[in-house]
């Protein structure tokens, strides 16, 4: 598998753009956050269709993914997505820990924060985030609520690989706690610089994930099969291609949706193979990945 190439010359420009995204903050959030938020929390009773982990999963991720796209098509220059979330998960959890406003007895906002911490990086599992959870979880209707932001990787993994070589697709195992919902989720990477992920999504098995990936790449991926990596080392490079600082202004609506769920199974799958033993680099520090 191709290595990681460039990897150093990443770091200077997410310093420069934690540096910039303090200079805005200095001068006041940027002018589509406030909108977008209320958006978001608009659209949130859309969220209680949702009849497993999973599903709410993947409507939250799409809740969020409009409104990063919108913010794209806008041109706005400040679209710092990362520090986005933490206002909105900031927003959701004060609202969250106040009394039922009249006409919401659904307790949506409920639901949107843990669909908000089912896509988050683990960082953002602060203390009194966390002591919040664990507080409440006794009270949690449906009792499959509070699974959702506890998604963890099998260790299973499978690689595809375009006939142009530089083009993988990264399949790997997951489940909830206890086994539940066991599915897989697909990284369509382009490894050659720039390194970036180019779309990401859930499937039931890794079938459905092969063909998806097929169809998206196109001829190249014709011959493509499902291996299974038996060095799971070389994914190395894996956690440096999903930059949640770096926006081009040419990401898909689907890169858009994945934009914070796939640094979080990227995070979970590096924190399952370090558990299995296996000799994987540290999971870029939280400073270069920063959410808050």
């Amino acid at each position: 598998m191709p290595n990681s190439r460039g990897r150093k010359s990443k770091r200077g420009p997410k310093i420069a753009a934690r540096a910039r995204r303090n200079r805005e903050r200095a001068r006041g959030v940027p002018s589509w956050f406030d909108e977008s938020i209320r958006q978001v929390l608009a659209h949130r009773r859309v969220l209680m269709l949702a009849k497993c982990p999973r599903e709410l999963e993947q409507a939250t991720a799409e809740l969020l993914g409009e409104q990063l796209h919108r913010a794209l098509r806008s041109r706005d220059f400040n679209l710092y997505f990362d520090w986005w979330f933490g206002e909105l998960a900031t927003t959701v959890l004060t609202r969250t820990g106040a009394p039922t406003p009249p006409g919401d007895p659904d307790q949506s906002t409920w639901w949107l924060l843990q669909g908000l911490l089912a896509l988050a990086p683990t960082d953002f599992l602060i203390p009194p985030v966390q002591d919040f959870l664990d507080a409440a979880t006794g009270q949690c209707e449906p009792p499959w609520l509070p699974l959702s932001c506890r998604v963890q990787a099998t260790g299973d993994i499978w690689q595809l690989t375009a006939a142009e070589q530089t083009r993988l697709g990264i399949i790997a195992g997951y489940e909830y706690p206890g086994g539940a919902d066991q599915h897989v989720y697909l990284f369509d990477v382009e490894t050659c610089s720039p390194m970036e992920l180019l779309g990401a999504d859930t499937f039931d098995t890794v079938e459905q994930a092969t063909r998806a990936w097929c169809t998206t790449v196109g001829p190249g991926a014709a011959k493509s099969r499902p291996t299974v990596i038996t060095d799971p080392a070389s994914l190395a490079f894996l956690p440096y291609c999903c930059d949640l600082t770096h926006v081009t202004g040419l990401e898909s609506r689907n890169r858009l949706d994945n934009w914070f769920r796939a640094a979080r199974r990227i995070e979970e799958l590096m924190i399952t193979l370090r558990r299995l033993g296996t000799p994987v680099p540290p999971i870029p520090p939280a400073e270069l990945m920063e959410c808050r």
